[in-house]
């Protein structure tokens, strides 16, 4: 059972990712309908585990057994000095100051919050768009709120967007958009066919881990759909 919540752990991480990338109303309804879905089966699958009293795939039981809770929401906001990230968890000013916890290097974060509520929640950020200055980043923690601070490395440089990766996807998407509006015809008008053509170009043109992302967690989320995109075989 370990093994079957770590994986739709996963899967519901990088849907999460993909319901970011999508820009029609519609599909973005769809991918948090199927979200909310993964959502129910893994706190089913959690109840059971914690109910049959299985103990950690280590083999070694110590004490009640905590899950680790990935999280993928917050809400990204800067100033001249700062990047700032705000993280909503609901209590997280119940636990001790050092169970809330943010590494950083000079191009990641990666906040754990130990024991709220018998859980453990984690959110790691990868591939910052710019390097910020380590010693003087910190965080803070308000009701239901964790506050991220993350110094900027070159003072008064705008960030486009948080990481490289999504500064990549913007890029990507703007220019399949602007060359769906120059070759639109009649059938590009439907907006499942212009997602598509978007979905297609970004696939087309991302890196592996993109590419991974959207032909894994598109064909499951819509495998009961006729969607008319077909991903190659990784």
């Amino acid at each position: 059972m370990d093994a079957k919540i770590e994986e739709l752990k996963k899967d519901l991480e990088e849907l999460g990712k993909l319901q970011d990338l999508a820009i029609r109303q519609r599909v973005k309804n769809a991918l948090g309908l199927e979200k909310r879905r993964w959502e129910t089966e893994l706190s089913t699958l959690l109840q059971n585990q914690h109910n049959s009293g299985q103990p950690a795939s280590s083999g070694v039981l110590s004490g009640p057994k905590r899950y680790v809770m990935e999280l993928t929401n917050y809400a990204f906001d800067q100033s001249d000095a700062f990047v700032k990230i705000f993280v909503t968890l609901d209590g997280v000013q119940k636990v001790p100051e050092d169970g809330v916890i943010v590494d950083f290097t000079e191009k990641s974060l990666n906040l754990t919050v130990k024991d709220l509520n018998g859980r453990d929640y984690s959110l790691v950020v990868k591939n910052l768009l710019e390097p910020i200055d380590v010693t003087k980043s910190y965080r803070k923690i308000k009701t239901d709120l964790v506050a991220i601070y993350m110094k900027k490395a070159v003072q008064g440089k705008r960030w486009d967007c948080l990481t490289s990766t999504e500064k990549k996807v913007k890029d990507i998407k703007e220019n399949a958009v602007s060359e769906t509006a120059e070759d639109e015809t009649e059938d590009s008008k439907d907006p499942s066919a212009g997602i598509m053509n978007i979905m297609k170009k970004m696939y087309e043109s991302g890196d592996s881990d993109t590419k991974r992302m959207i032909a894994k967690a598109w064909t499951e989320a819509q495998e009961k759909r006729d969607t008319g995109f077909q991903v190659p075989e990784l």
